[in-house]
């Protein structure tokens, strides 16, 4: 007699098929609207939570939370400010520390 193959799938399921990106209440239209949570220096999305597509981590704001489409908080970032940022977080490297 042979075994069922119902859940033959369940184990790569997570892999192969993606689930539907749920957004925030403040996108009535998220076709049309910029979705600002990904173009922020406060966004981390957060692939290691395992918590899906369209969240991630509100720096700013300490939450996990939906990709929003109006946000009070929301600041563009740029390459200049995510340098500073990761300066602030990380310090420098001398130049000469790395010829050594």
């Amino acid at each position: 007699m042979r075994p069922a193959l119902v859940n033959r799938n369940r184990d790569i399921a997570p892999m192969t098929h993606t689930r539907p990106v749920t957004f925030h209440p403040t996108c009535k239209d998220a076709k049309k609207q910029r979705l600002l949570c990904p173009a922020c220096i406060h966004w981390d999305p957060r692939p290691e939570d395992g918590s899906g597509p369209g969240v991630g981590y509100c720096i700013k704001r300490d939450i996990v939370t939906r990709i929003r489409c109006e946000c009070e908080l929301f600041e563009e970032a740029t390459q200049m400010k995510v340098q500073a940022r990761d300066r602030a977080l990380y310090g420098t490297i001398n130049e000469e520390q790395e010829e050594e």
